[in-house]
């Protein structure tokens, strides 16, 4: 079974170190340079902190984002009232929400690893425009999740129904653009 990110590590979640290996900037940049990406509404699927909540808040109209962890929801609640963050909201849940509205992104950061079955999830994210999935690269180094869990591009392009539309390398993770097969 998957390991699941402990709560009380949230803090290496904003650190100068996570900035470093994962700049969130860069993510950003990449998600806004999807082609013909509208910017109304997106879902940031295991939100954590709001690590990529908040820069996605800048960009998008609404923003939802998704937590499973009661702990993680109250940092992240706790951050968008200092901040003044008004247009995103947290949705606190282990199961996907229903919902009957079109999204434009949805946004899975350092999280696939984590599911038992990710293809559930991404079968749920067939109802955005894009599909964003940001994860360690399968490749040996000192930190990040046990090799064994984590998952490649090709391993979510085995999932039926997608097809990867862009590809960026990080130094230690890897961005990757899905959109439904039409």
């Amino acid at each position: 079974m998957p390991h699941k990110f402990d709560p009380n590590r949230a803090h290496v979640l904003e650190s100068d170190w996570r900035k470093r290996v994962f700049p969130p900037e860069k993510v950003i940049e990449f998600i806004e340079s999807l082609e013909g990406l509208k910017k109304n509404v997106a879902f940031d699927i295991g939100a954590g902190t709001g690590y990529l909540t908040l820069p996605l808040a800048k960009v998008f109209k609404k923003v939802y984002a998704v937590e499973i962890s009661t702990q993680m929801a109250e940092k992240l609640r706790k951050r968008l009232e200092e901040e003044k963050v008004l247009n995103v909201g947290v949705i606190v849940s282990e199961n996907l929400p229903e919902i009957d509205f079109e999204i434009n992104l949805a946004l899975f950061s350092n999280v696939l690893h984590e599911m038992e079955d990710f293809s559930e999830y991404l079968e749920w994210a067939k109802r955005a425009d894009y599909i964003v999935v940001a994860e360690w690269k399968k490749e040996e180094m000192e930190f990040g999740p046990p090799l064994d869990e984590r998952v490649s591009p090709e391993e979510i392009k085995a999932v039926s129904g997608f097809k990867i539309v862009k590809v960026e390398e990080m130094p230690f993770h890897y961005l990757a653009a899905l959109k439904r097969k039409i």
